[in-house]
């Protein structure tokens, strides 16, 4: 008996106690956890190197989870009633509301997940960008590099064309060699070139120690952004300094070859020489410096190609750098995005309706007669029919008891 006395007021108790609507708990449960995601989300944002950082992450996302939860209860709970029953302001509130929030946390959450991941690929991005700029450096740095052997083959071709004018006259054509007008003009133009092919071939050699240095820089900087044991500003730090480095390599191999130079020389030589009262001789000659010009200009045709402007070593990824990389990390944006956007609009309108239906069905229009008889709503919207009771042939029961025990006291009766 005791048992019975004191487990009835309990039951009394608890069937007193009403559940929390669906609505209410999984808008705390969606707070909750866009709370957390935030508070994920804004030390990367905002970094957390000392205790004040951290505070600042606390506050950021305890006040956004609060927010969250204010609004989207206040949009489902309050919002939508309003909205059922004609309000437009209501409608206007609570979707604007619900969308302005919802969208400021998606973007400070997402961000925050993937502001890291979005650093990285944007200096793994710059890294096979530049490697394609060295890359095509060092094969203009390659062509120009042919200039050497070309300038030495002018220079002999030119002393050798100088040592036969001496000796026979062989390009003018005229007398028996001797140091004339012919062979001074030639020996001038193959001192010029000497002089150029010695710029040339001391460039030459700067120019492969520039190759070989600027391939090293490229594997250290593939070699930093693998480093797992450095931070990230660390990491930042060394690969500045080893883009910095290989800024300065690349100087050093676009000077190596003297590229003014051979243009301006290329000029001199298309200009020719004039050799008084000579006109034969003097066409010969400048047809021989034109050949040289000719095949000096192809090769620094060949560097020239191409443009020169260097990639730009990335800043650090801010908010509106991780938009760019949306379709990289779309899973991420859509799970965010559910939790933050789509799911409290879709309780939303799903309260709406809800509420939309009830209030059509507890007060309908006045001239609304309903559907059709004839038509599938109508005949979802019939009542159930209802089958008349099967008639009971068995004779009714007593309180004295049943009809045998009667007829049996009858029977004693008449006895």
């Amino acid at each position: 008996m005791t048992n019975d006395t004191h487990t009835t007021p309990r039951l009394k108790k608890m069937r007193k106690k009403k559940p929390k609507p669906f609505a209410t708990a999984i808008t705390m449960g969606l707070s909750i956890s866009s709370g957390l995601m935030l508070g994920f989300a804004v030390p990367n944002l905002i970094g957390a190197e000392t205790g004040l950082d951290v505070a600042k992450a606390i506050l950021l996302a305890g006040s956004g989870a609060l927010v969250s939860l204010g609004v989207n209860r206040l949009a489902v709970e309050k919002g939508a009633v309003q909205a059922a029953i004609g309000t437009t302001g209501a409608t206007l509130v609570s979707t604007a509301s619900m969308l302005t929030v919802g969208f400021g946390l998606f973007a400070a959450t997402y961000s925050g997940l993937v502001i890291k991941d979005v650093d990285a690929l944007r200096q793994q991005e710059f890294g096979t960008e530049y490697a394609e700029f060295i890359d095509l450096r060092n094969q203009k740095a390659i062509e120009a590099g042919r200039a050497a052997p070309v300038i030495r083959a002018i220079v002999d071709d030119l002393a050798a064309k100088e040592s036969c004018e001496q000796q026979s006259s062989c390009v003018s054509g005229r007398g028996n060699g001797g140091v004339g007008p012919v062979s001074r003009a030639l020996s001038d133009e193959r001192q010029r070139a000497e002089s150029i092919a010695a710029q040339v071939e001391a460039g030459d050699i700067v120019r492969k120690t520039a190759l070989e240095r600027s391939n090293n820089l490229l594997a250290q900087y593939q070699n930093i952004l693998g480093d797992g044991e450095l931070s990230d500003t660390e990491r930042r730090k060394n690969l500045q300094a080893n883009v910095a480095l290989a800024g300065q390599t690349i100087s050093d191999l676009n000077e190596a070859v003297p590229t003014a130079l051979l243009s301006a020389f290329v000029s001199e030589l298309r200009s020719g020489v004039v050799i008084p009262g000579r006109a034969d001789t003097t066409r010969k000659v400048n047809s021989l410096l034109a050949g040289y010009a000719d095949s000096l200009n192809t090769v620094l045709n060949s560097v020239e190609r191409g443009s020169d402007a260097r990639p730009r070593f990335p800043g650090k990824a801010g908010v509106s750098d991780t938009f760019s990389y949306l379709g990289h990390f779309l899973p991420i944006a859509a799970i965010v995005a559910v939790v933050e956007l789509i799911f409290p609009l879709t309780l939303w309108l799903y309260t709406y309706f809800t509420l939309v239906g009830r209030v059509y069905r507890d007060d309908p229009p006045e001239f609304d007669e309903g559907p059709d008889a004839d038509s599938f709503e109508g005949l979802v919207a019939m009542p159930p029919v209802k089958l008349a009771p099967e008639p009971n042939n068995k004779p009714p029961r007593n309180s004295h008891g049943s009809t045998k025990s009667q007829h049996r006291s009858q029977n004693r009766g008449g006895r």
